[in-house]
């Protein structure tokens, strides 16, 4: 057979199977895509058992300690509690304050009760690896709900007529000092134990001081994006974030925009501190990629919607008068208004009824339990 051109030489099989190829790598190395060598696969993280969460004060921090209680309960593993249902409050957190803590004793797993936070007392009780996190709310409307539900605890707030009337004149009705008033100006600054700043000018190092403590701080007002994180943070499993609104009121209550300027004004540090978490949650969010943040979060709203619909009845909160189950009926706080709390369908299984009812457990009634499973004391198990 003649060559296919003049001065052509024919290849031979092996050559043309060489440049063979040459040519398909080359091809294939423009191309790119999924023939490229691809990176081995990240190592699988470790599952976080050392957990801190401070619990700020009308932050939705109750649904928090309702899945961080169920988590740890699943796993055995060691609260740290304190000896009725909270730490000293508002005195700063003590080890002593802790039940079954002894100095030089072994410390413990998780802590996530009311306290005001004192890193020093809690490095006593908490192992060196702990993972410390808390959750935030805009004081604009924050400032509302602790009107409400602190009216009776706070003289500053008892003494005014209305909020509009105490937002028009705060210093008419506040005095620092006073026992109570803590709950009526920069609570958030307060739980955190920050100290006051001599200037406003010493506001940004204190945070920045705050964040090296407190890696990840939640939002209120992006509540599943934030589960979506801390779940990524404590490489814990997607059902381990499920959680219901516990804690909250019944009825709609809006804020005016000019009433939320005045809160903000009025608690200027918590504005700060919420304003800086901010910027530190975003700024994770978008490390973390956006379009998985927005579909992940998508995902624990469905979860709860199936969730609520499987296990309530009426598939949401109710007022606490129309809960038969008196273990599931919330504390009701003085002049506070209406907490709602759940009541379970009836009908379900022994495995629903448990995961149910765990979901539904106010935050005293579960750290009740939890106190009888370990220490073994003697009242009636709520099973």
């Amino acid at each position: 057979m003649k060559p296919p051109c003049p001065g052509c030489r024919r290849l031979s099989p092996l050559g043309a199977a060489l440049g063979l190829c040459v040519t398909l790598g080359f091809t294939l190395g423009l191309l790119g895509g999924p023939f490229r060598r691809r990176a081995p696969p990240a190592p699988p993280c470790r599952p976080r058992s050392h957990v801190l969460f401070l619990k700020t004060h009308k932050t939705g921090g109750s649904s928090v300690v309702n899945l961080l209680s169920r988590y740890g309960e699943s796993r055995q593993l060691r609260f740290a509690l304190p000896h009725r249902y909270q730490f000293g409050y508002p005195a700063p957190f003590r080890a002593e304050r802790v039940r079954g803590f002894r100095p030089g004793g072994s410390k413990f797993d998780l802590l996530c009760h009311h306290m005001r936070f004192h890193l020093p007392e809690v490095q006593r009780v908490m192992p060196n690896d702990t993972f410390f996190f808390s959750i935030v709310r805009d004081p604009g409307t924050l400032g509302e709900s602790a009107f409400s539900y602190f009216r009776a605890a706070a003289p500053a707030f008892r003494r005014s007529p209305s909020l509009d009337a105490f937002l028009a004149s705060p210093s008419r009705f506040f005095r620092p000092g006073v026992r109570g008033n803590h709950y009526a100006r920069n609570l958030q600054w307060f739980d955190f134990g920050l100290p006051e700043p001599a200037e406003p000018r010493d506001i940004p190092a204190i945070l920045e001081g705050l964040e090296k403590v407190f890696p990840l701080v939640l939002l209120a007002e992006n509540f599943d994006e934030s589960l979506v994180l801390l779940r990524e943070r404590l490489c814990w499993p997607r059902g381990s974030v499920d959680s219901f609104p516990h804690n909250s009121r019944g009825g709609s209550r809006k804020v005016s925009p000019e009433q939320v300027r005045k809160l903000r004004a009025w608690n200027s540090l918590d504005w700060a501190l919420y304003s800086h978490f901010n910027r530190s949650f975003w700024r994770q969010a978008r490390e973390f990629g956006m379009q998985r943040l927005r579909r992940e979060a998508a995902e624990i709203r469905q979860r709860r919607e199936y969730l609520a619909g499987k296990c309530l009845r009426g598939g949401g909160p109710v007022p606490a008068q129309a809960i038969p189950d008196g273990n599931l009926r919330p504390f009701q706080p003085p002049g506070g208004g209406k907490i709602l709390g759940f009541a379970l369908r009836e009908g379900l299984g022994e495995e629903e009824r448990a995961l149910c009812g765990r979901m539904a457990l106010p935050e005293l009634p579960y750290k009740d339990l939890l106190e009888r499973k370990q220490f073994g004391a003697k009242n009636e198990s709520l099973g």
